[in-house]
C-alpha cells in the first residue's frame, strides 16, 4: 500500500548540460499530471507522460524540470557592443581626451566576448532526461511506499479498535428483547391493567419492536467490511486500493449509522457513537491511499 504523499528529485551533468528533475505528488482523485516543461522539451512531453503513468496511478503530479546547456569553448564577439565603445572613444578625443583604444584594450573591455553555448541534440536531451525522470520517479515511489506503511500501521490500529467496538455492540444487543419486555409491562402497570396482561400479546408486541430494533444483520455486514479492509491491506504494495478502502469505509459508516438509528439502548449508543469516531478517522486516511 502506497500514500499519495512523495517527493522526489534527481540530477545529471553531462559535458552538454546540466539537468534537474524535481517531483512532488499530494492526494487527488485521479492521475492528475501538471508538467512544466522547458522549450527545448516540448516535443517530448508525451513520452514524459507515459513515463510517469508507468510509476504512479493515482494523485497529483507537479514535475518540474530545470535544462542549464554548458558554454563551450568558443565565443561570440559582439560586434554592436564594439562598434559602440569605439564610438564613446571617438567622442572623449573629440572632447580632447588623448590615447587610443587599440584592440587589446578593446578584448578586455566587458561584454566584447560571450560565450557559446553548447548546442543540444534532440538524442542526447532525450536519453539524459528519460533517465533522471525515473531516477527521480524511484524516489517518489519510495517515499510513498514508507507513508503507506506508516498509514497501514494506523488501520491496523483503528480496525482493531473498530473490532471490539462491534463485540461489544454485539454483546449489548442481547439485551434488547430484555429492555422491550420490561418497557411494555412498566406501561401496563402504569395504566393499572396488569390484571388482564395477556403474555401471548405481550411476546407478540415485544417481537414487534425487537424486530424493528434488530442489528444482527448489521453487526455481521460491518464484521465482514473490516475483514474485507483487512485483506486489501495484505494485498500487493503495488496494486492501488484506495478507491477501494474508500467504498468500503463508507459502507462501514452506514451500517453503524443504521445501529445508532435502531437501537434503543444508550450503552448500544454510546458505543456506536465510538465507532463513528473511528470510521470517520479512517475515511479521512483513506483519502491519502493511492
Amino acid at each position: 500500500m502506497r500514500s499519495m504523499t512523495g517527493f522526489g528529485q534527481a540530477s545529471r551533468s553531462t559535458e552538454e548540460m546540466d539537468l534537474v528533475v524535481e517531483i512532488k505528488t499530494v492526494n487527488s482523485r485521479y492521475l492528475d499530471l501538471n508538467l512544466r516543461v522547458p522549450r527545448e522539451l516540448n516535443s517530448l512531453e508525451q513520452q514524459l507522460r507515459k513515463e510517469v503513468q508507468s510509476h504512479l496511478n493515482r494523485g497529483r503530479v507537479e514535475l518540474h524540470f530545470e535544462l542549464h546547456p554548458k558554454s563551450s569553448n568558443h565565443h561570440d564577439l559582439n560586434e554592436a557592443l564594439v562598434e559602440n565603445y569605439l564610438s564613446v572613444a571617438e567622442k572623449v578625443r573629440a572632447l580632447g581626451g588623448k590615447g587610443e583604444l587599440d584592440v587589446s584594450s578593446i578584448l578586455q573591455l566587458p561584454g566584447v566576448f560571450s560565450p557559446r553555448e553548447v548546442e543540444l541534440s534532440p538524442e542526447g536531451i532525450q536519453e539524459n532526461l528519460v533517465e533522471t525522470l525515473r531516477e527521480a520517479l524511484e524516489k517518489v515511489v519510495n517515499s510513498r511506499s514508507k507513508e503507506g506503511a506508516a498509514l497501514k500501521k494506523d488501520f491496523q490500529e483503528r480496525l482493531e479498535s473498530l473490532s471490539s467496538l462491534t463485540d461489544r455492540i454485539a454483546k449489548e444487543a442481547d439485551q434488547i428483547l430484555e429492555h422491550y419486555r420490561e418497557k411494555l409491562k412498566k406501561r401496563v402497570e402504569k395504566l393499572g391493567k396488569e390484571q388482564h396482561l395477556d403474555e401471548n400479546r405481550l411476546a407478540q408486541e415485544i417481537l414487534h419492536y425487537a424486530d424493528r430494533s434488530d442489528i444482527a444483520e448489521e453487526i455481521t455486514r460491518l464484521r465482514s467490511h473490516v475483514s474485507q479492509f483487512q485483506e486489501y491491506l495484505s494485498s500487493s504494495e503495488n496494486e492501488p486500493i484506495g478507491r477501494k478502502l474508500d467504498f468500503i469505509s463508507q459502507e462501514m459508516g452506514r451500517e453503524m449509522n443504521t445501529i445508532l438509528s435502531k437501537s434503543p439502548l444508550p450503552a448500544i449508543s454510546e458505543l456506536a457513537v465510538e465507532g463513528k469516531t473511528v470510521i470517520e478517522k479512517i475515511r479521512e486516511q483513506v483519502q491519502n491511499v493511492e
